[in-house]
């Protein structure tokens, strides 16, 4: 009898399955070999860098200090690797086998996590906890459109500054230690004072660039001390040595020297000075000479005499922009310039080697700008009186006094107006 397929249509259809079933099978052995396994054999397992230590131990200054790595498993090249502050990457400065030594971030936190990424290794090293702290403290903050110049401190640590308000001068304000500000003596025909400093009598001596010097009394506007009468030129900034004489320069054809008896004495030098500054017997004077911003130094004979005129430091030549605004010493010889340029501090070593002080420290959003410094005595600390390039803009740090660590522990040079 025939048979009929259709009284059997579960037992085709598994068949079917299994046909179809069989050539999947054996159609996938026959590409096995064209397949890439998940698994390849030739991976290395590169061990992870080990970080042992850290030197200096326990913290460093943000953005200032060298730090040094030691541990294990370091690549050959810094090429190879990544040396992270929590998520920040530090500039490699030197590696070897065992060692790294990288520029600290300027990341400031009490709690960091260094971290090393070594490129060829599936994982990172192990976490070493650590702290950068700031270089920097804010000694005072001014309030928005209240603008400090000249910067200066008496004896006891009291700072000065000639003060204005939305650019409308106020006079010469006081300020604590703590940072409390009183006034000290009200405005006269000056808006602000280009430079002030204390005499060995104790009198406050300020200049403006004008043909004059004044003398500043306790609630008391200005009064002329010497002017053009006395044969004075323009004067920007001033000093004293240490028997009491005051060295002033301007943008004149000379120099002076002036007596407590007021009895002036020019010096021929022809040059636009912004700054003036004694330092182990020489007069050193800060600004532009024949197109060029440098400083110059002239040996200090006696308080009638000055020796011959040498070119100290050609600041053009190492620094193209930024013209100087400021000089002063530590107590060891080096010179530091204030300047309007980015960067606004640079140290000059009595080899004359110079760097910036503190590279994106001191400036880090280019949006401030030098007005003065002064260096008191043996304190390690440089106050730098800071103002902002715009204040419109939030993002703008406030006009402060800064104070700068230079971690020079002999401090700075004497003033001998108040030392």
């Amino acid at each position: 009898m025939k048979k009929n397929y259709l009284q059997y249509p579960l037992t085709s259809k598994l068949l079917a399955a299994f046909v179809f079933v069989l050539v999947l099978v054996f159609w996938g052995c026959n590409e096995k070999n064209n397949v890439e396994p998940l698994y390849n054999p030739l991976f290395s397992n590169v061990l992870a860098p080990v970080i042992t230590s850290v030197s200096p131990a326990d913290s460093a200054f943000a953005g200032v200090d060298e730090i040094t790595i030691t541990g294990s498993n370091f690549p050959d090249s810094a090429s190879g690797m990544a040396v992270y502050f929590n998520n920040v990457i530090a500039k490699i400065i030197s590696l070897d086998a065992n060692k790294v030594i990288v520029k600290a971030p300027n990341l400031v936190k009490d709690t960091i996590n260094i971290k090393i990424s070594k490129f060829s290794a599936d994982k990172l090293s192990n976490f070493f906890s650590y702290k950068l702290i700031s270089a920097t403290v804010v000694f005072k903050e001014f309030k928005f459109n209240d603008t400090p110049f000249s910067l200066t401190f008496d004896k006891l640590g009291n700072a000065y500054v000639s003060y204005t308000v939305d650019s409308v001068g106020t006079g010469v304000k006081k300020i604590a230690p703590d940072g409390t500000i009183t006034d000290f003596a009200p405005k006269g025909a000056e808006t602000s004072w280009s430079s002030m400093k204390f005499g060995q009598s104790g009198d406050l001596y300020a200049v403006r660039g004008v043909k004059g010097i004044f003398k500043i009394a306790p609630n008391t506007t200005a009064a002329t001390w010497v002017s053009s009468a006395n044969g004075i030129g323009t004067i920007v900034d001033f000093d004293f040595d240490k028997n009491g004489i005051m060295w002033a320069a301007g943008n004149n054809v000379s120099l002076y020297r002036v007596t407590q008896a007021k009895n002036v004495k020019p010096f021929s030098f022809n040059a636009n000075i912004r700054s003036v500054r004694v330092f182990n017997n020489y007069l050193y004077v800060g600004g532009a000479k024949d197109g060029a911003e440098g400083v110059w130094r002239f040996p200090i004979v006696n308080s009638d005499s000055l020796g011959t005129v040498e070119p100290y430091y050609n600041y053009s030549t190492s620094y193209p922009t930024g013209t100087i605004r400021g000089i002063t010493f530590s107590a060891d010889g080096d010179l530091y310039i204030g300047t309007d340029g980015v960067e606004i501090i640079v140290k000059v070593r009595p080899d004359k080697s110079s760097q910036v002080l503190f590279s994106g420290v001191l400036n880090p959003s280019d949006k401030c700008k030098f007005n003065s410094f002064f260096w008191r005595g043996s304190d390690v600390y440089l106050y730098l009186l800071r103002h902002a390039v715009n204040l419109n803009d939030t993002a703008t740090p406030p006009e402060a006094i800064i104070k700068v660590n230079t971690l020079n522990n002999l401090g700075g040079a004497p003033y001998y107006g108040i030392q």
